[in-house]
């Protein structure tokens, strides 16, 4: 029986990636990640309706040269507006399980879930991590498992997701950082011991407020997102949420309206006139929620609410310091 796991995060394609079998979750429609997987396994001659699994429940594919894993582990979860930290972190558990049937199976790999619909990404990453750490650590998984690897396609969100992953976790029991920093080994336990402050992370999100994050979601501001709004909402103890529109059809509008309406403060970036920002902004006072403003140009502002005070910023130094004293009033 292996003892000892390898936990890795890379930035790469999970559909060219080497391994024994790839883990992919089906929200009971098919989004993301797991929509183009399926689309690469139809050309390959796997009915999409061999992966509709329901929820709770797992199926197993062969991916017939589709994937660079030859096997591929769907699993049901809830509507994709439902699924919270606290359902990313059973997700992991619940593969782990599934695999046990796979003996032999040495490698997995699985991607990272909740950033564009909605999730803190730091967050996000340590459910899964955490189910993932938790239950091997228990004892869950293939014996014969030695390495699961993380992929995320964009390498700016995977060098943040590595540096989140070391702070969480940090003195852990039974786990070491591997050299080079891009994961860890983790060390089953003999016995039962307390979860890993990592493994609680979908637990304790659950209970943490959030701030929602609107603003256009274009490359130029890109750095202004996760450099100037996520440093000072995080300091707040603020999780920092945003919906990214592009991987939405039909559930788009209830996740946002929800989202807004339970947010601690809601943060508009109205840099580049986006009208659907405008939309959750006017959402926001709707609801009564406590609202920030931001635009880099003054000359940017449509409607009415250039009469109202708004955050302008010429730097992302600078938007960091202002939103950072913003954010210390309010909450």
């Amino acid at each position: 029986m292996s003892t000892v796991l390898e936990l890795v995060l890379e930035a790469g394609d999970i559909a060219e990636t080497h391994a024994d079998a790839a883990i992919f979750k089906y929200a009971q429609r098919f989004y993301g990640v797991a929509g183009a997987m399926a689309k690469k396994l139809e050309a390959a001659g796997v009915s999409k309706s061999q992966l509709e699994v329901p929820v709770g429940q797992h199926r197993f594919v062969e991916t017939r040269g589709a994937l660079g894993a030859p096997l591929a582990l769907f699993l049901g979860t809830v509507r994709l507006s439902e699924l919270g930290y606290h359902e990313l972190r059973q997700l992991a558990v619940r593969a782990l399980q599934a695999l046990e049937s796979r003996q032999g199976l040495r490698h997995a790999v699985t991607t990272v879930h909740g950033p564009n619909y909605g999730l803190d990404e730091d967050e996000a990453a340590l459910a899964l991590v955490g189910g993932l750490v938790e239950a091997f650590q228990r004892g869950s998984g293939p014996q014969s498992l030695e390495r699961i690897t993380v992929v995320e396609l964009d390498p700016g969100r995977a060098q943040r997701l590595r540096k989140a992953l070391e702070r969480g976790l940090g003195g852990t029991p039974g786990i070491q950082p591997l050299p080079g920093g891009t994961g860890f080994r983790v060390q089953r336990m003999n016995a039962f011991v307390q979860a890993p402050p990592l493994a609680t992370a979908g637990t304790v999100s659950m209970q943490k407020p959030h701030a929602f994050v609107a603003m256009a979601f274009a490359p130029e501001l890109e750095d202004t997102y996760h450099y100037g709004i996520q440093g000072p909402v995080r300091a707040a103890g603020l999780l920092c949420e945003r919906v990214d529109e592009a991987i939405f059809d039909g559930p788009i509008i209830q996740r946002i309206k929800e989202r807004i309406e339970t947010a601690k403060v809601v943060i508009a970036d109205l840099s580049m006139a986006n009208p659907n920002v405008y939309l959750e902004v006017g959402y926001a006072w709707g609801r009564g929620r406590p609202t920030v403003l931001l635009v880099r140009d003054v000359k940017e502002l449509r409607f009415d609410v250039a009469s109202y005070r708004c955050i302008v910023y010429r730097s992302i130094r600078e938007l960091e310091s202002l939103l950072t004293r913003e954010l210390e009033r309010i909450v």
